[in-house]
This record gives structure tokens, C-alpha cells and sequence, in this order.
């Protein structure tokens, strides 16, 4: 089946500007980036160019000498058999170009080159962006980024079949504050349910919406995981050597596997030194930064006050570490933990899904998040610049202990003015002038935007 994503919007957009540049589009495996992009490429051109990396690495050797297009389709066309390229019709598509950092430089050399398009994706362009031990530099400032992350719960309800007039009624009752009649709200509640069950990944989705079975979709997020931590032992460099050694493969897969249990704690922050494997003093810290740079996990960090602009007071050593699909929590934990899940009965593992149901929802609409802790105990499960405010999120199953964050807002001069929203399993409404809505509202509190880093 077909999915409809964010980024056939962004799409459109970009191939409709006429200042536009080559485009790279980069996140998680798995995400869906190679599918949609095949598919508007051949929705918008007549003729599509297509090169993968990984399962072509000889292809690397065409960008091995000059960079710019005559040079490029000259050695292609001996490399594999072209058509006849159409100008303003023709599209490259560069896949999984982070095996081959020379052909995306090479868009720098191309971007005023108007007669064809360039469409690079990639999964491991974080922050170091290339293979290791290869000094090709990036090319800054000359392309047009999208950062894509597995379905948020709108491309859910898409994919379940419901058309934007549906969809749109819960972003009518946020804006307004009215709630929801009784049975709307059930039905959201419900295919949120689902949806926290089953996570965004693109083949697990389709599989839930064709077979209408949580049990075998959990099963391919489980797949899914497992393979993302094969790459971890998979990953090559240059010279086609392992990327890393066991040890550090080890730790990598320790980092992992540690979220549950840190997520499961009543402060739920995590710590690096209890990271297992052999290595050097920073090698846990590494190992994170290496999953956060594949677009695996996010890190939240604490905050030193929740005042406004949020960002300078983050406190880089001490942070949360959260999935970035929920399907991959939940795919974690033992097989009965969806049935909880779907008749709301979760026991006292619900605070640690639904901050991470929280998270991964912020996070796929490209949000910065932050919590705020205290070592007497004080506690705010999220903080977030809302409208242009320090905004705390309580984030409950029902309802709850709202102490810290009225501690909080009972003292501004010491802490910054702030406000509060509650999400919980509830219909929207004010009551005390505070702001409730249910968890499937969530991703409301931050525009949806073209998400263009992994920070």
C-alpha cells in the first residue's frame, strides 16, 4: 500500500521553487525515505536516475574524478545503461549516499546546474556524517534538507484510511479548546491505543492496516530493531574494514538495550557509567552519541532553570534517553504489555511509556524538548517553549500529583515565568486556567515543519 507523508508536502514544495537545490533527505532506516522518493520521482519526471550505494558501491569510482554533471553521466552511462536524459525532466536519485561521501559533495558542484535534479538520501549523516577515516568535507550550504522520521499519528490515521476533514477535527478542538463529543473522543483515544502499540515504521504500519493484527505487526518492530542493531557490527569504512571493533560494537548494543531500564526509574535519567563493555573513559558516552547521530534515540536534557530561552540553560551531562519510535519501546517489553496498552489498564509501567509516547511525538514534529529536576526531588516531566512561553508538560495516564510544576509557577522569580499543560487520558478543557488534553493531541503542540537537523 501507499503511504501518504509528510514529505511528499515538502516535496512538492521543494520541486516547485525555482531557486530550489539538490535535495538530501536523511533519518532513521526505515523510515520510508528510498519509497517515497521513488515514488514522487516517478510521479514528476520522465526520466529517473537511480543509484544505491550500498548495494552498488562500485558506483563510488564514477565520482572518483571530477564532480560536475557532463563529467558524473559520462562515466554513469559506462557504468549502467542510461536513456536519453531529459533537461528539466530528468531526476538523479542518490541512496543511501552515506557510502559514498563524493557524490554528495558533488552536489555543492551541481547546485546551479539547472538542466537535471538531485535527490540524495542517507541513514547514518549525524553529526560526522561520513565514513570514518574519510576527510571529504560536506557540502554546506548548498543543498535543501529534510530530515524524515518514521509516521507521526497523523500519517497513521492516513494510512488508516481517514481523509484530512477527519483528521482535522482534533486540531479544530485544540485550537478552540472545545472538547470533543463522547464518542470522538473514544474513537481517537482508541486509534491512538493502536498506534502506541505498533510504533511508525512504514512496514509495520502497512502490515497492521492489511492484516489488522498487533501481534505479528510487533513482531516486524521487533525484526526492525533487531536489525538496526545489526548494523552496528555491519558498518564498513573506506577501506572496507569493520567500523567498529567488538568491544565497541558491545557497548553500543548495552547503550541500547539500558533505555527500558533507566525509562522505568522515577527519574528516568540516564547513566553513562552503567554502559557495560570494555573501552576508554568517554567510550559510553560515544556509544550514545553514535545511536543519536543514526537517528535511533533522543536525548532530553535537564534543564538549570525552565525559563525562557530554554536551550541556554540545558545542562549537557544530564539528560533522558528516549526512542525515537515507540514501537521500538514497546517492542521491547513482554508480549502482554499491548493488551494493557489497548484496554488502558497499564500497571506501573505507564509512566515510562507515556513520557516516551510523548516524546516521540514532539520529536516527529522536529520540537525542542526539555525536562526540569532537582536534586531535593522537584520534577517536571517535560519543558517546552509553547507559543513563546516556558510551558511544563505533566504528563499522566489520568490524573496526578501537579506539586513540583505549582511549586514551580509559585515562583517565578526564581524559577521564570511558566505555564502548564496537563496530558492525560482525558477531553480537552481549561479548568483553573490550566490546559488539559488527551495524549492524541499532543503532536499539536508544535507546528508540523520540514525538519532539518538531528540535534
Amino acid at each position: 500500500m501507499e503511504l501518504r507523508r509528510h514529505i511528499d508536502r515538502w516535496l512538492k514544495e521543494w520541486k516547485d521553487n525555482p531557486e530550489h537545490k539538490p535535495a538530501l533527505i536523511r533519518g532513521i532506516r526505515q523510515s520510508g525515505k528510498t519509497h517515497s522518493v521513488r515514488l514522487f520521482a516517478e510521479s514528476n519526471y520522465d526520466i529517473v536516475i537511480y543509484l544505491n550505494f550500498w548495494d552498488r558501491p562500485d558506483l563510488c569510482d564514477v565520482f572518483e574524478g571530477q564532480l560536475d554533471a557532463d563529467t558524473i553521466i559520462r562515466e554513469l552511462s559506462v557504468k549502467m545503461p542510461m536513456p536519453e536524459l531529459k533537461e528539466n525532466s530528468t531526476v538523479f536519485l542518490y541512496d543511501e549516499v552515506q557510502e559514498c561521501p563524493k557524490a554528495l559533495l558533488s552536489l555543492k558542484t551541481v547546485q546551479n546546474e539547472k538542466r537535471f535534479d538531485y535527490i540524495a538520501t542517507g541513514s547514518y549523516l549525524g553529526v560526522n556524517g561520513y565514513v570514518v577515516s574519510d576527510d571529504t568535507p560536506k557540502p554546506v550550504g548548498c543543498i535543501d534538507e529534510f530530515d524524515m522520521r518514521t509516521l507521526d499519528f497523523e500519517e497513521f490515521l492516513w494510512a488508516k484510511g481517514y481523509r484530512d476533514r477527519e483528521v482535522s477535527y482534533i486540531k479544530e478542538a485544540f485550537d478552540s479548546r472545545t472538547p470533543l463529543s463522547k464518542s470522538m473522543h473514544g474513537s481517537f483515544t482508541s486509534l491512538f491505543r493502536e498506534y502506541l502499540c505498533i510504533g511508525g515504521f512504514p512496514e509495520a504500519v502497512c502490515n497492521y492496516i492489511r492484516t489488522n493484527n498487533i501481534y505479528s505487526t510487533i513482531q516486524i518492530t521487533r525484526r526492525i530493531t533487531r536489525d538496526l542493531q545489526d548494523d552496528f557490527g555491519r558498518r564498513r569504512d573506506k577501506n572496507n574494514k569493520p567500523l567498529f571493533n567488538t568491544n565497541e560494537v558491545a557497548r553500543i548494543r548495552s547503550a541500547f538495550s539500558l533505555i527500558p531500564s533507566f525509562l522505568a526509574k522515577e527519574n528516568k535519567r540516564y547513566v553513562v557509567s552503567k554502559i557495560t563493555g570494555k573501552g576508554a573513559k568517554d567510550a559510553g558516552k560515544d556509544a550514545l552519541e553514535y545511536l543519536k547521530d543514526t537517528g535511533i534515540i533522543m536525548k532530553v536534557h535537564n534543564l538549570s532553570a525552565p525559563a525562557t530561552p530554554l536551550a541556554v540553560n540545558a545542562i549537557s551531562n544530564q539528560y533522558k534517553v528516549f526512542m525515537t519510535d515507540i514501537g521500538m519501546l514497546v517492542g521491547m517489553l513482554e508480549d502482554g504489555i499491548t493488551d494493557a496498552i489497548l484496554f488502558g489498564s497499564l500497571g506501573m509501567g505507564k509512566g515510562m511509556l507515556y513520557e516516551e509516547l510523548i516524546a516521540d511525538a514532539l520529536y516527529k514534529r522536529g520540537g525542542k524538548l526539555f525536562y526540569f529536576a532537582k536534586e531535593s526531588g522537584l520534577e517536571l516531566d517535560f519543558v517546552i517553549n509553547y507559543i513563546g512561553d516556558s510551558t511544563i508538560l505533566e504528563v499522566k495516564a489520568k490524573d496526578g500529583n501537579s506539586k513540583s510544576a505549582k511549586t514551580v509557577m509559585a515562583h517565578p522569580d526564581h524559577y521564570g515565568k511558566t505555564q502548564l499543560i496537563h496530558i492525560k487520558d482525558s477531553n480537552i478543557g481549561i479548568a483553573d486556567g490550566i490546559l488539559t488534553i488527551p495524549h492524541y493531541m499532543a503532536h499539536l503542540l508544535f507546528e508540523w515543519q520540514a525538519i532539518l537537523s538531528m540535534e
